[in-house]
């Protein structure tokens, strides 16, 4: 991203301001006590589920008010992601408050295939899973007669626990009853019988079978992906994320297959899981600004926001952001590059994006919603403190009492 900033101020002769912030910037609310006092970024760059707080007070442009200033042929490429993006903004005024850059979708089963073999199994065969019987019966194989230590690493830690392979399992089998909160925000979902089976059944791959080591409870999908790459580990499912980390830490297991991808599965709801967004979104003038400053500024930011959609740009999405781009022009090529091709890196996404349907919300308080109320509770749940039911019941009865939905 920044070799890219650098390019587009050299080709312009202009100087960005950047704010390289971090993911707790933007969680913990120094963003957004900025953005009240009046330091205003004319555009910013995030995740979707994280915005909901700026976008209530009015401070995000929806993207009707610009799109006819973006480039016709990205729009036309990037037109499935804007239709599938609008189910994150149900409960605002506007369909669309964003543009997406990459998508997030579902959770990627991620295996050795090394471990696949000298279990006797077939990593052509026998992976992905194909539903919750069969990841169990493969991981116990796995376990018994692999070379590493667990079958399938499951992870408890509290910003992790809800947000990868458990909300995934939930929004395949239930639809929308999966997801974080019902279609209009009204409600969330966690006590819906879909949340309460994926969670035991996750619970139960430590508890019940014994296929996860003891550090499940605090363990991040990071921290699992470490121990996949050390081999202590056969298979987990994780983020698409991941892929950065394999990318500078083995990356010739990724370009020679030994680290494989591959799709969630298909569950009743017709689905492979949930989807959110890496995104770009134009903001509303403050106070005390020029508006011939201002605009002047918005005009290089759709130019910026043009550039992000580009061909050029989005062909190095899933290398810069490791996701999925929104162009789907540039998809067929991707697979050229062994670390997104023998790795099936590329192909899984493609599979999962399929009949998706429901992204997460950008509710304002979706960061209690989603971990500062659920994540202890989940985990708590994996620590076996907590019936996996019961820690479902609790975290939608806390959060209807302390958050105005």
């Amino acid at each position: 991203m920044k070799s890219t900033v650098e390019e587009f101020q050299q080709g312009r002769d202009v100087q960005m301001k950047m704010n390289w912030a971090s993911w707790d910037d933007i969680n913990g609310g120094k963003w957004k006590n900025n953005i009240q006092n009046g330091n205003r970024p004319v555009i910013y760059d995030s995740t979707n589920s994280l915005n909901g707080q700026f976008i209530d007070p009015s401070w995000v442009k929806p993207v009707s008010e610009y799109r006819d200033r973006l480039d016709d042929e990205a729009l036309s490429n990037i037109e499935w992601a804007l239709e599938l993006s609008q189910s994150c903004y149900r409960g605002f005024e506007k369909d669309l408050y964003e543009i997406p850059v990459g998508m997030e979708v579902g959770a990627p089963f991620i295996a050795r295939a090394d471990h696949f073999e000298e279990a006797g199994l077939s990593i052509e065969e026998d992976f992905p899973p194909k539903d919750y019987d069969h990841l169990v019966e493969i991981a116990t194989q796995l376990q018994d007669d692999g070379p590493g230590d667990y079958g399938f690493q499951i992870y408890g830690a509290q910003g992790d626990v809800t947000d990868e392979a458990l909300v995934t399992w939930a929004a395949s089998e239930g639809g929308y009853d999966g997801m974080y909160m019902n279609e209009d925000w009204s409600d969330v979902n966690y006590d819906s019988e879909a949340w309460k089976t994926a969670t035991k059944q996750y619970v139960d791959l430590y508890q019940k079978h014994g296929l996860s080591s003891d550090k499940a409870p605090t363990a991040s999908n990071e921290g699992v992906a470490q121990m996949l790459i050390q081999g202590k580990v056969s298979m987990y499912q994780g983020s698409t994320k991941d892929l950065g980390l394999f990318r500078s830490r083995a990356s010739e297991m990724l370009e020679d297959g030994t680290i494989v991808f591959g799709p969630p599965w298909e569950g009743a709801a017709g689905n492979r899981g949930e989807f959110f967004t890496q995104c770009v979104a134009l903001m509303r003038k403050p106070d005390g600004v020029s508006q011939d400053a201002w605009d002047q500024r918005e005009e290089l930011a759709i130019q910026w926001i043009n550039k992000l959609l580009s061909s050029e740009f989005q062909k190095e999405v899933p290398r810069s952001l490791a996701t999925l781009p929104v162009r789907r022009d540039v998809w067929d090529g991707l697979s050229e590059d062994p670390a997104l091709g023998t790795s099936n890196y590329i192909s899984s996404l493609r599979t999962t994006v399929d009949g998706m349907e429901h992204g997460w919300s950008s509710h304002p308080k979706m960061n209690a919603i989603q971990y500062n109320i659920a994540g202890p509770l989940f985990q708590e749940a994996v620590r076996g403190e907590l019936a996996p039911e019961e820690a479902c019941t609790r975290a939608a009865e806390q959060i209807r009492n302390q958050i105005e939905l």
